[in-house]
């Protein structure tokens, strides 16, 4: 436990704060739980219809596949880099199955702005993860 302390304290400022996001993605699920179901577009799914139509197991994989990238980053694994980024896109396709599960749309059925911008973000994660020095020498160490 000592190590990650460490190890948060030696990174970056904004790897820092991707880190924390992907922790505290733990609390979207508890977030789906607690007020008993979530809200798809403008619909409200119920907690036992979230689970029983496969839209929180959907989300839950998600949301641990990016847990497990802060995870990775806290300890400094190079892995890290790239299960954050591919977390990232497992976020926006589980948000399209989640749509498809409960036979809703947030967008207006044109998906090409929402795939320019997940493709402008996945490139400046890359860029920042894979081109910045700091979280190189951050990596290696």
């Amino acid at each position: 436990m000592n190590d990650l302390v460490a190890n948060f304290r030696k990174m970056p400022g904004p790897l820092k704060v991707l880190t924390l996001f992907s922790l505290m993605s733990a609390l979207l699920i508890a977030a789906t739980v607690v007020p008993g179901g979530a809200v798809v577009g403008q619909r409200r799914v119920g907690l036992e219809d979230w689970w029983t139509n496969g839209s929180g197991l959907v989300f839950t994989v998600a949301v641990c596949l990016f847990f497990s990238a802060g995870i990775l980053l806290l300890k400094a694994r190079r892995l890290g880099r790239l299960t954050y980024i591919l977390s990232v896109v497992g976020l926006y396709i589980a948000g399209y199955f989640i749509e498809l599960i409960n036979g809703v749309s947030y967008s207006r059925d044109d998906y090409f702005f929402d795939l320019l911008f997940v493709a402008l973000q996945v490139a400046a994660l890359s860029a920042y993860f894979f081109l910045n020095r700091r979280v190189k020498d951050f990596l290696v160490s």
